[in-house]
Order: structure tokens, then C-alpha cells, then sequence
């Protein structure tokens, strides 16, 4: 038998229990060396701030609590005078007509945890997706030049200047030959010669 489970007379079935058991005996003994308990009103006062605090857990503190309800009977209290002493513990345990209660309650599914954890990542997944294309989009129309659209904003932005010259050679040398000097062909010129020069190789 081990005897550091046993406390103040009673075998308790944890560590954890008898160290309670312990505390409230050390409790008690710091009582019964300061108090007076020929004092009826200081033992009813000591009584009921007991059962407001707490103090009283385990049966070391049950059996103080029954000696201080016995002095003040002793004084002249009934017992309908005075509070019962809360247990905090079930003794017994009740047993269910199992044969009965299946009959009258519905059957409850057994819930899968993994299921709802499933349905979540799959929620998640989904609205990253919507999110990543939603970018894309945005990426793919803006109007600035980006990872993605770098290559077609640059060829676009050439182009355009390419053309932007083109133009503009051709309107000088429209003007050149307007004032009657010698002038190349223009872009356009030269294009409709090389086509012309095609066909009469073919």
C-alpha cells in the first residue's frame, strides 16, 4: 500500500487528490490552532464562508465541515439553520434502459471529422484559383508593361514607332519633290517597286 495516497484516515486514488487532501488538512490544523470554537458566532461565520469559498474539497475537509456543523448544533442550531455541504462529486452512477431509449431516440450518425476539414481545403483551394485567375486578368489588361504582357507592350511600342517614322519620311519627301528637289522613293515607293519587280520575276 502506498502511503503517500493516504491522508487523514482515507485512501485516495490519485497524487493529485491526496496533495488536495494534504493542503486542507495543513488548512484545518492552522484552525484548530487559532480558533476559538467556543465561540458560536465565529464558528457560524468560519462555517458559511467555507461553503461560499470553496475551501472544502475532499473528505478531510468534508468530515471539518460536519465537526464545525456539529458545534453549532450543539449551541442550539437546527440543522434546517444551516447550509448543506456541497460534495462536488457523483457517487453512483446511473444506469440507462438502453433497450428502451434506442427505441425512442433517433439514431445519430457518427460525425467524420475529416469531412468538414476536406470541405474546407476544397473551399480554400477554390477561392485561390478564382483569385489567381482574377490576377491574371488584371495583369493581362493593364495598361502598364508587366511579366506578362512585357513582350507585346514592347513589339505594340515598336511597331508604333516604326510607323511613327515611316510617316514621317514620306512626308518629307513628298515636300522635297514639291520643291523640286531629287528625293528618294518613299517607304510606300520602294514597297510597290519590290512588289512589281516580284511579280515580273515570277
Amino acid at each position: 500500500m502506498n502511503d503517500e495516497m493516504i491522508v487523514g484516515g482515507f485512501i485516495f486514488g490519485t497524487a493529485a487528490d491526496a496533495d488536495l487532501a494534504r493542503e486542507e488538512l495543513a488548512r484545518i490544523e492552522y484552525l484548530d490552532a487559532n480558533m476559538n470554537y467556543s465561540n458560536t458566532s465565529k464558528v457560524k461565520q468560519l462555517y458559511d464562508k467555507a461553503l461560499d469559498t470553496k475551501m472544502f474539497h475532499t473528505p478531510v475537509g468534508w468530515r471539518y465541515m460536519d465537526k464545525l456543523a456539529g458545534i453549532l448544533k450543539d449551541s442550539g442550531y437546527v440543522p434546517e439553520e444551516l447550509r448543506p455541504i456541497p460534495l462536488y462529486n457523483v457517487f453512483a452512477r446511473v444506469e440507462e434502459d438502453h433497450s428502451v431509449l434506442e427505441r425512442i431516440r433517433p439514431v445519430k450518425k457518427k460525425k467524420d471529422p475529416y469531412k468538414r476539414k476536406y470541405a474546407l481545403s476544397v473551399m480554400l483551394i477554390g477561392v485561390l484559383i478564382v483569385m489567381v485567375i482574377f490576377m491574371f486578368v488584371i495583369a493581362m489588361k493593364a495598361e502598364t508593361p508587366n511579366m506578362l504582357n512585357y513582350r507585346n507592350a514592347i513589339i505594340n511600342e515598336y511597331a508604333d514607332w516604326e510607323q511613327d517614322i515611316r510617316d514621317r519620311e514620306n512626308a518629307v519627301r513628298l515636300k522635297e519633290r514639291e520643291l523640286n528637289m531629287i528625293s528618294p522613293l518613299t517607304h510606300d515607293e520602294q514597297k510597290e517597286l519590290q512588289e512589281q519587280q516580284q511579280e515580273f520575276q515570277e
